[in-house]
């Protein structure tokens, strides 16, 4: 009876092994390897000493059936419970009160980019998100796949996400720009629902009185919700400073000019009737595009707003079309496809509301336009997100200031 289950603990620990070497980052996931190795061994090893043992092929087939059995059991356990590698969203603590006297105002940016390294907790925290409000559910036994899938990307990129450090440059831009105004700039993410309530709480424990959100990307998400609904019920049991949502970056009046502008700036030399344009944006799942209709009608408005302007710079308002990213039609092969067939010889394709790199304007979209299999001669050129661009800080800059001027939303009131 022992061998026997040494049999089924042993598959079954391979089963689970398996996903935590799909799941696990990349310096712990060797282990897991030779630990399932091992289970294995320890499991053919119990099967070949049942086959010996009784001889007959009522135990070969029962032996093989606990194997295959246990194998799927640990695997299919193991699965399950990857949704619970999310974190709780529990708000942190308010820090001690600032000293006496204390009158200042801050700014924090909230950057809807990757994890700066591959993290198995962000990607539960976003496939949670996506079953619970966005209806999309990816199946149990298929979900350690998209932990390796991400996995896989982010060693495609060489191990960290690309808009880490260009938000923290962005950052000390901003900074810069808003002294002596402000008297500090922080960075919130949205892979971590309490990150915004942290870094509001770390303007109050630097004396911030005041804290003005600025969104980089779009101005309701998924995401945002979630880290929103943390910061209302922190400073509800809390209390804390004041917090401005500032308008939405978008909405600034000088930042198409200034996307057209760069879109200009990769089509010299070429004749304007010959010009391409997709202004692309990140996407949103079905139901979200629908929940966040205002986030869309934002973008789509900028998008039309950069369209004029391309048209009053020679630009045919047929050759400029607006695509996404991922979710939503059309997408960039699509986009780009078309306007070749149009007889465009140079299509550019610029990042227009997406503000920093991720790991989909790095690998998704070379392979978006490579699946559009261009005629030869027509060339597709890129525009980089905005990152630390210097009209795109300035932006930030005329958002804050014009929030600072206002009587914006008081804390706990949610945008």
């Amino acid at each position: 009876m022992t061998i026997w289950l040494v049999l089924l603990a042993g598959c079954v620990l391979f089963g689970a092994l398996l996903v935590g070497a799909l799941v696990l980052p990349r310096a712990t996931a060797p282990l897991a390897v030779l630990a399932a190795l091992a289970a294995l061994v320890t499991s053919v090893s119990a099967f070949g000493t049942i086959t010996q043992r009784y001889a007959s092929p009522e135990a070969i087939i029962s032996a093989l059936a606990v194997l295959l059995a246990g194998i799927g059991a640990g695997f299919a356990v193991a699965a399950t419970s990857l949704p619970h590698l999310a974190r709780s969203p529990v708000p942190p603590s308010l820090p001690p009160a600032p000293h006496a006297g204390a009158d200042g105002h801050g700014v924090v940016l909230v950057s809807c980019a990757e994890p700066d390294r591959y993290s198995p907790r962000a990607v539960a925290t976003r496939q949670n998100l996506l079953a619970e409000s966005a209806e999309i559910e990816v199946p149990s036994t298929a979900l350690p796949f998209v932990f390796f899938a991400d996995k896989a990307r982010y060693r495609a990129v060489g191990g960290r996400s690309p808009g880490s450090s260009v938000a923290r440059q962005l950052v000390g831009a901003v900074a810069e720009c808003l002294k002596p105004d402000v008297t500090d700039v922080v960075l919130a993410w949205c892979h971590d629902p309490a990150s915004l309530t942290s870094a509001v709480f770390t303007l109050a424990a630097a004396g911030v009185t005041r804290a003005t959100i600025v969104v980089l990307g779009p101005s309701e998400s998924g995401p945002l919700g979630a880290a929103y609904a943390v910061l209302d019920r922190a400073l509800r049991e809390n209390g804390g400073p004041e917090v401005a949502f500032a308008p939405c970056v978008w909405e600034d009046r000088r930042l198409p000019e200034r996307l057209a502008e760069r879109v200009l700036a990769a089509t010299t030399a070429i004749d304007p009737s010959g010009v391409g344009v997709v202004l692309m944006d990140s996407g949103l799942p079905p139901v979200w595009e629908h929940r966040y209709s205002a986030a869309q009608c934002v973008e789509n408005y900028f998008d039309q707003r950069v369209r004029v302007l391309l048209g009053e710079a020679g630009i045919a308002d047929q050759h400029v079309r607006v695509a996404w990213l991922e979710w939503q039609t059309p997408d960039v092969t699509e986009a780009v496809r078309h306007l070749a067939a149009l007889g465009c010889r140079r299509i550019v394709v610029a990042a227009s509301t997406i503000a920093l790199p991720t790991l989909e304007t790095m690998l998704d979209l070379g392979h978006a336009i490579t699946l559009a299999r261009v005629p030869q001669g027509v060339q597709v050129v890129t525009v980089t997100p905005w990152g630390d661009d210097k009209g795109f800080v300035d932006a930030i800059c005329r958002t804050v200031r014009e929030s600072l001027g206002s009587d914006g939303p008081e804390a706990p009131v949610t945008p």
